[in-house]
């Protein structure tokens, strides 16, 4: 079996030839950088309160915001620091959006907040309040420069297929968790149109029914109920047959460094 990123690069090189190809063609006119931040500003103030948002699409953002800081892989916040970070952002900053916050670790990667951008690998809640502290002065001066956008949507910052089959492995290796993977339907689509995945679906149901059954066991009364309504609902078990193919693929990895 191959590396995997060796069987990463071999999974994405045609869509990277095809974006390459499309971002020449598509060159006509380029905005300043100045320009652009006011642009993401103004969009960002668009989009739905963090608070809105699910978890799963909270920790997606924090998650791509981590990786452009450098963290990576066993350097990224385990799952109960992570619950604090959204935990700290909810009660602390109520009013803040979720596109505020992406572009807050945009801004912060780029160097154009008045912090210090260095995590040393260890990014904890004080680093995160520094980054919206930081943004929410930034965010003082922009108001005063230009005027509020009403008819844009914020949309999330493009993200490569090869930035979100990395952003998956790190997410899986850490928590370890089949069905909450970021970016796993993504990545279900990228490595089976390149054929790294092979699906037995009558064996992946099998699979996704029994760790289902076992959450059922011990979790809540609520979270029975909720669960018991999903196993009969088609469409998302589908989904979650696409994240247990993800996460065998990546297990086969793991096994591999494990045997080393």
């Amino acid at each position: 079996m191959l590396p995997l990123n060796q069987a990463i690069s071999q999974a994405i090189t045609t869509s990277t030839n095809k974006e390459d190809k499309n971002s020449t063609n598509g060159l006509q006119k380029l905005t300043s950088s100045e320009d652009l931040d006011n642009e993401k500003f103004q969009i960002a103030r668009t989009s739905l309160l963090f608070s809105q948002v699910s978890l799963g699409m909270a920790v997606e953002i924090l998650m791509e915001g981590m990786y452009k800081l450098g963290l990576k892989g066993d350097k990224l916040p385990g799952e109960k620091e992570m619950g604090l970070l959204y935990k700290s952002i909810i009660e602390e900053y109520k009013n803040i959006k979720i596109g505020e916050v992406a572009l807050a670790f945009d801004l912060a990667s780029k160097g154009k907040l008045d912090m210090e951008a260095e995590t040393y690998q260890n990014f904890s809640v004080l680093y995160l309040h520094r980054i919206l502290r930081a943004f929410a002065r930034y965010g003082i001066v922009k108001l005063n420069e230009i005027k509020p956008v009403q008819e844009q949507k914020w949309n999330l910052e493009v993200v490569t297929d090869r930035e979100k089959l990395e952003i998956a492995w790190d997410c899986y290796k850490k928590f370890r968790k089949w069905d909450s993977i970021v970016f796993g339907l993504d990545v279900f689509k990228i490595l089976h149109k390149e054929g790294k995945i092979i699906v037995t679906p009558a064996e992946t149901l099998q699979k996704v029914r029994s760790a289902m059954n076992d959450q059922m066991i011990t979790g809540s009364s609520r979270r029975k109920a909720e669960i018991a309504g999903l196993l009969n609902d088609d469409d998302y078990l589908e989904n979650q047959c696409k994240r247990m193919a993800v996460a065998n693929y990546f297990d086969t990895f793991l096994k591999t460094d494990k045997n080393k």
